[in-house]
């Protein structure tokens, strides 16, 4: 692997000692005097030279290393004594270990309180989200290099100090845009943030990102683009990517534009290597419906070209499954960074997009709500509550229909009903499930209430079939505007200051996917429904014209597996 010819002395005596849950304050301390050689951007200077691909280091103020005595898997916190600004510094504090003239020792930057070791194991956190200094990356966070000790002493240590990472270098004009993102993501789902391992045992460094680690990583920046290209710097993994990676960039606004290097022939990375991009000048291809959060629905309001992350693993292709309104959506496709992309007519109603994998079964549906861009309104108790059901295409419209748990949208007639698992809510998001009761457990839509009637708000999760930054009505609304509702033509209005809440008269779903025929409205909570004779039951909200009740106050229940309107509050 390629690094960086930059070197720093380092005079190291150490001062605090994390211990790594081990007892060390009788293990015997001691000072040491280390020098170090350095590869890569270490903290805030990154002077790049891009003939030489390299980055100079230097030392700054607040700076603080990690040496780790093997023996034992103490790690010792080490502070800047002087040099900053410079490549050569020293570190005051101690070193415990029993055994220090024979003592084998490792190195690392940045010194994180999360690290740990075991059995050699160097844990880490690289961040999703990174962010640029005035001078370069932000090595405090994400410059990360470590470094096996070549010689061992009780006085005297020397460390050769090697990257852990690449650094991708953006260079983006434009004309007054302001940024919001940069978004890196590998061809084929390679991990990319997260919590990663080193080996510091073996003859080659070797970085294992976890099971759970993410796809993608991020910059943040709020910087406005201007004819003289801006310089972005983002550390990434420094690895083969088979089918190269995707740069995708999203301004404040949404607008967002993506290129791919290395689709064809891929891309290997080199730890300590600065790889500088070819500039490019922004210009908006699509609006980002994902900016301010991943979701199970997406308002659309104009005519255009959308698209949104889809946040699965192993999606091949994506297809409109249904639309209730024909010509709304068109030309919808994957990209080759994981996101969903379609456009959006001027039709007014509801679609929902799903995304396949190489054996054609479905990994994730979303639900796309083709509407006026839906007014915040303010209720007596505080609740800021959108203006219409979900779904719907104006306040007095019934929307659609959700079983009591599930993030999937139905139309007043389900094409499909019958017997299916909890798997099949992702698999089968058609499938108006018949059993449904009997599968969803009491926090999935985030309020797990333990008695009859729950006060508490709740909070979203990751089955809530609200847009961003909304979620499903707590019961405790639905109670405050109970005595304030007037009855009008199909529908209940709550005044409001200077305008007024439409509650319309829309019927219900049974769980066998049928009409009740009743001219009443239903309204389901985020609540579950604890009862020691009831086991499949949720709390709803109900009014008819000749009649307003909320539940609980008498029937405080429905079966699960009905179909009811949805009123999305502000989380």
């Amino acid at each position: 692997m390629r690094a960086l010819n930059i070197f720093a002395t380092v005079f190291l005596a150490l001062l605090t000692v994390a211990c790594n849950d081990k007892n060390l304050d009788d293990t015997p301390k001691y000072r040491v005097q280390v020098t170090a050689s350095v590869g890569d951007e270490v903290r805030t200077t990154i002077t790049d030279d891009a003939t030489a691909r390299q980055a100079v280091v230097t030392w700054a103020e607040g700076d603080q290393i990690g040496v780790v005595a093997m023996s034992n898997g103490a790690i010792s916190a080490l502070d800047l004594a002087s040099g900053a600004g410079g490549r050569v510094a020293t570190f005051d504090g101690e070193v415990a270990t029993q055994n220090a003239a024979t003592e084998d020792y490792f190195a690392f930057y940045p010194r994180q309180d999360e690290a740990t070791v075991t059995e050699g194991q160097l844990l880490l956190t690289l961040p999703s989200e990174q962010r640029n200094v005035a001078s370069g990356i932000d090595g405090e966070a994400c410059g990360f290099m470590v470094a096996k000790s070549s010689e061992a002493a009780v006085d005297a240590l020397s460390f050769g100090f090697e990257n852990l990472f690449a650094v991708l270098k953006l260079s983006i004009a434009g004309g007054g845009e302001q940024l919001a993102r940069v978004c890196v993501t590998g061809g084929t789902g390679e991990k990319m943030s997260g919590e990663f391992t080193v080996d510091m045992r073996g003859e080659e460094l070797v970085v294992v990102f976890a099971d759970d680690a993410s796809v993608r990583t991020y910059l943040l920046s709020d910087k406005e683009l201007g004819a003289e290209p801006t310089a972005l710097y983002i550390v990434v993994p420094a690895i083969e990517y088979t089918a190269g990676y995707s740069v995708r960039v999203t301004t404040s606004d949404g607008r967002t534009m993506v290129r791919t290097v290395g689709r064809n022939g891929g891309r290997t990375l080199q730890r300590g290597v600065l790889y500088n991009l070819p500039t490019l000048t922004f210009a908006g291809e699509q609006t980002d419906l994902s900016l301010d959060g991943r979701a199970n629905c997406y308002i659309v309001s104009e005519a255009g070209s959308y698209c949104f992350d889809c946040g699965v693993n192993g999606g091949v292709t994506a297809e409109l499954l249904w639309e209730d309104s024909e010509g709304l959506i068109s030309e919808v496709g994957l990209t080759s960074d994981g996101y969903v992309s379609f456009e959006a007519s001027e039709q007014r109603g509801n679609a929902l997009l799903v995304v396949r994998d190489s054996s054609n079964a479905i990994v994730g549906s979303w639900h796309i709500w083709a509407t006026e861009e839906p007014k915040a309104q303010t209720f007596a108790d505080g609740t800021v509550a959108l203006d219409r059901n979900l779904g719907a295409v104006s306040p007095t419209d019934i929307g659609m229909y959700y079983q009591w748990g599930r993030r999937t949208p139905f139309v007043t007639t389900p094409s499909t009903v019958g017997v299916g698992t909890l798997a099949d809510e992702v698999s089968r998001p058609d499938l108006y499930i018949s059993n449904w009761a009997t599968l969803a457990t009491v926090d999935r839509w985030g309020n797990p209430t333990t008695s009859g009637f729950s006060t508490a708000a709740g909070v979203k999760t990751e089955h809530d079939p609200c847009p961003a930054g909304w979620r499903v009505a707590q019961p405790t609304f639905f109670r405050s505007i109970a005595s304030l509702l007037t009855a009008g033509d199909g529908y209940y209005t709550v005044a409001l200051d200077g305008e007024v809440a439409y509650f319309p008269l829309t019927d219900r779903l049974t769980k066998d996917g049928k009409w009740s025929n009743a001219l009443t409205g239903y309204f389901w909570t985020n609540s579950n429904y604890v009862s020691e004779s009831l086991t499949t039951v949720s709390t709803y909200f109900q009014f008819s014209k000749n009649n307003t009740t909320i539940y609980p106050s008498k029937n405080i229940y429905a079966n699960r597996g009905y179909g009811m309107n949805i009123r999305c509050v502000a989380e």
